[in-house]
């Protein structure tokens, strides 16, 4: 396996003076032997991800370490343990390898970062954080991304003072159990249903009646729309009415988080509920797929789709 170390100075509480009794951290591979460790530290910030409505924490919690024990040495996934000069367990980091399937770009996902209780505002979530960066840099990874709840108004502040950016919103929610995928729906001249590799044509069509920003010579080629809607089942859902297109999305999932992208309804159907039910056809299936977490990235001035 190939190692990696990065060893760092901890920031002193004086005034940042690092002669002050510095203390040296080392950054490096995770180790079978950590798992516990990680678990441990990473419950409290990582565990809701593996829960739905009535599930007990016991079990969420269970689900977590089951997750990180099946991923956490797999090739697309590397996890970092810092550690203080006398081996003291400080910190972790989860890095992700993944390619976007619609513009083909590298990804690199922070999947976790997490600085235990006794080592934070010392400047190590900045370190790990940092690594994270030299690391994507170093793989000519093309862009780094991370989820943060709005509401995390401390690791906000640390990411923006790292040079990460927002590029929209994240629009989630739990996809009910309750609720049963249907592959058809029709409701008067309306039907709902999977979009197929012959509707691609069309769907550029209703992408350029809905004003929706696409590269029809690029990733958004009728060739790679085919492709990616014949590689994969429920790869998105439309609404036809009168043999015309007036609704679609698009569907993926890379196992822990499902996708929406590319919802369009045309001007004229507008207001008649159409993109809700693209959206719970969507959620429905990605629910048969399994991911916990559905999102959708929503562009900030796309007050109508945020709404």
């Amino acid at each position: 396996m190939r190692t990696i170390e990065m060893v760092f100075l901890q920031k002193s509480s004086n005034n940042n003076d690092l002669s002050a009794d510095p203390k040296e951290f080392r950054i490096r591979r995770l180790r079978q032997s950590d798992l516990h460790d990680f678990v441990a530290l990473g419950l409290p910030t990582c565990a809701f991800m593996h829960g739905r409505p009535g599930v007990s924490d016991e079990k969420m919690h269970q689900n977590f370490a089951n997750f990180v024990r099946e991923h956490a040495f797999t090739d697309d996934s590397e996890i970092y343990v810092a550690e203080d000069s006398s081996g003291k367990y400080a910190g972790q980091l989860w890095l992700h390898a993944t390619r976007n399937r619609f513009n083909g770009r590298r990804e690199l996902w922070v999947w976790d970062i997490t600085v235990h209780p006794e080592f934070r505002r010392k400047g190590l979530g900045k370190q790990l954080l940092e690594f994270a960066k030299q690391h994507a840099a170093a793989h000519r990874t093309e862009e780094l991304w991370l989820l943060v709840s709005s509401m995390n108004y401390s690791a906000i502040q640390l990411y923006r003072s790292m040079g990460l950016r927002s590029l929209g919103q994240l629009m989630c929610a739990p996809v009910s159990a309750q609720v049963r995928p249907v592959k058809t729906i029709k409701v008067g001249a309306t039907v709902l249903r999977p979009l197929a590799s012959n509707d691609v044509e069309r769907l550029h069509q209703l992408w350029s009646l809905a004003g929706l920003p696409f590269r029809p010579e690029g990733r958004d080629s009728l060739g790679n729309l085919r492709a990616f809607l014949n590689a994969h089942d429920d790869a998105g859902w439309c609404a036809e009415a009168d043999n015309q297109l007036i609704g679609a999305a698009l569907v993926s999932d890379d196992g822990r988080k499902g996708w929406i992208d590319r919802l369009a309804v045309r001007p004229d159907h507008r207001r008649a509920g159409l993109a809700k039910a693209i959206i719970a056809a969507c959620m429905n299936s990605l629910r048969e797929r399994g991911p916990l977490v559905v999102g959708a990235l929503v562009e900030n001035e796309n007050t109508a789709s945020r709404a």
